[in-house]
């Protein structure tokens, strides 16, 4: 007659591997997002950018404060499931930290080929799969604004041009 730890042994394995993989997929699922990005407006509740937005929720703001929160102010900002978490001055950034960053705006400085060079960004590569929002290749001219959105692995997500009827 088998023993009881052999009969569950079936059971058991599958759940372990599921229980296992479940820190990973919540690190996955719950990823902090780096953001460089210029304010369009806020409301004292949401941050509003080119095409996308955050909430501004109990973000710690270091030496900011609201009043700094202006149209235009370049912000480096640390989110999560769309909530600011950290706001900081996009100057006082970490140089080696903003190349992590999932959204990003910036000048159009050259393009190459597939590949995009960004002020203060740097060199980033057109994938195939990349999608294009307000435009296309075509609309690529130096000194456009573009906006930038990476996967976690600094795969180019997605280029929104902003105003492509701007030249």
């Amino acid at each position: 007659m088998p023993s009881l730890f052999s009969t569950l042994l079936p059971i058991i394995r599958p759940v372990m591997g599921l229980l296992l993989s479940l820190p990973l997929v919540y690190q996955t699922a719950c990823a902090d997002e780096l953001w460089l990005v210029e304010l369009e407006r806020q409301d004292g509740i949401t941050l509003q950018f080119q095409g996308a937005e955050l909430e501004l929720g109990s973000a710690d703001m270091g030496e900011m404060d609201l009043e700094r929160l202006r149209p235009g102010a370049r912000l480096a900002i640390l989110s999560r499931d769309g909530i600011a978490l950290q706001i900081r001055p996009r100057s006082s950034w970490h140089a080696n930290e903003q190349g992590h960053w999932q959204r990003a705006e910036a000048n159009l400085l050259a393009v190459a080929g597939h590949r995009l060079t960004l002020q203060a960004l740097g060199t980033v590569e057109i994938l195939p799969q990349t999608r294009w929002r307000n435009g296309g290749p075509g609309d690529l001219q130096q000194g456009r604004c573009l906006v930038l959105s990476r996967d976690a692995e600094g795969r180019l997500l997605e280029i929104l041009i902003p105003n492509p009827e701007d030249d």
